[in-house]
């Protein structure tokens, strides 16, 4: 049976113990206040030159050579200010501000913090090596991809986007597979950084597109559209076909649409069929409208009535796509048909998107 000293004392136990939290979250509240504060008044003098460089604005480079005799106490402070106001700029104040860090040897120690024992420490050094966009440094951040750190890989990835040097193109992909038990970088973020890597990137994207891992083909397979790689739609073709992953026959016909032509409309047509899976067949739908070809015209026009009204709408949008010969299959669609419905719409669609561009 519990006693009411007993209860008296867990009331007490407890209530010191709330007691003792607020008064420690407050004198944490207090200690970082106080830092940040320090922190102000240590950057205060320089935060003047800091904007003047970073705007582009030091004419009589009197901003950079105030930032330049920084001595190594204050440089604590004013580095990580620079460094912040590096992720802001673009032009000429980057080549300026990363001259500053160069001189006071950040750039140098990020370097050889890449084999840092710390996770923080080789992520902060990888981060500044993109911001600095130096492509000498890509072979050093390329192990990175592998490191046993998420945080460190996702890091890494982003830098070398930054840097945008197309020899990296294979290892960003490459990336994607699982690190030591541990799940790849994101395929978005992949995707991301190597549409930064530009048309060099191509022979990289096309071994994409033939790896064993469907992550990576799908990712060779968006890059390849976005990035409007004309060279990656033979593959792209074979994908549609026949890729055994429904994401990725999808992402290729999706890609397809935006780098292919007339004599892919066989295809994408092909596998609008009733009996393809949904996904696949409003993909293609789509990136018919995006090939915009009048040969689609025929196939566009058959799906109108299809029992999937999703599909039936996308249909009725690529024809519109197609010009004067799409327009002329919704025109010709009689009211009352189960077609109509979305013929009407995407013609009403289109008359709104025509007024919208006449006014503006």
């Amino acid at each position: 049976m519990i006693t009411q000293g007993l209860l008296i004392g867990v009331s007490l136990v407890v209530a010191l113990t709330a007691v003792g939290l607020t008064v420690l979250v407050v004198v944490a509240k207090l200690a970082r206040t106080h830092r940040e504060r320090a922190t102000e008044a240590a950057l205060a003098p320089h935060r003047m030159p800091l904007l003047i460089l970073g705007s582009g604005e030091d004419d009589d480079g009197a901003a950079m050579a105030h930032l330049l005799a920084v001595d190594h106490q204050a440089w604590r402070t004013v580095g990580p200010a620079v460094t912040a106001m590096l992720a802001k700029v673009r032009g000429e104040p980057v080549e300026d501000l990363v001259l500053v860090l160069r001189e006071h040897g950040d750039v140098d120690r990020a370097l050889a913090e890449l084999g840092s024992r710390s996770v923080v420490t080789r992520a902060r050094a990888a981060y500044l090596l993109g911001l600095v966009r130096d492509r000498s440094h890509v072979p050093h951040l390329l192990p990175l991809l592998r490191d046993r750190s998420a945080e460190v890989r996702l890091v890494a990835v982003r830098a070398l986007g930054a840097i945008g040097d197309p020899v990296a193109a294979g290892d960003v992909l490459r990336a994607l597979h699982s690190v030591r038990g541990h799940v790849g970088v994101p395929a978005f973020l992949a995707a991301e950084a190597l549409l930064s890597l530009g048309t060099g990137g191509a022979a990289a994207l096309r071994e994409g597109l033939d790896s064993d891992d469907p992550t990576v083909r799908n990712a060779a397979a968006l890059v390849s559209g976005h990035g409007t790689f004309v060279s990656s739609a033979p593959r792209l073709r074979e994908l549609v076909d026949a890729d055994p992953d429904p994401e990725v026959r999808a992402t290729a016909a999706a890609a397809l649409g935006l780098v292919g032509g007339a004599d892919d409309v066989p295809t994408l047509a092909r596998h609008t069929a009733a009996g393809e899976p949904v996904e696949l067949r409003r993909t293609c739908a789509a990136a018919l409208g995006e090939v915009g070809h009048p040969l689609a015209a025929d196939t566009l026009a058959g799906l109108l009535a299809d029992p999937d009204r999703r599909l039936a709408q996308i249909a009725a949008d690529a024809l519109v796509q197609l010009g004067p010969t799409g327009i002329g299959q919704l025109t010709g669609v009689p009211d009352g048909t189960p077609a109509a419905p979305a013929a009407r719409g995407a013609l009403q669609l289109a008359r709104l998107r025509a007024g919208e561009g006449a006014m503006a």
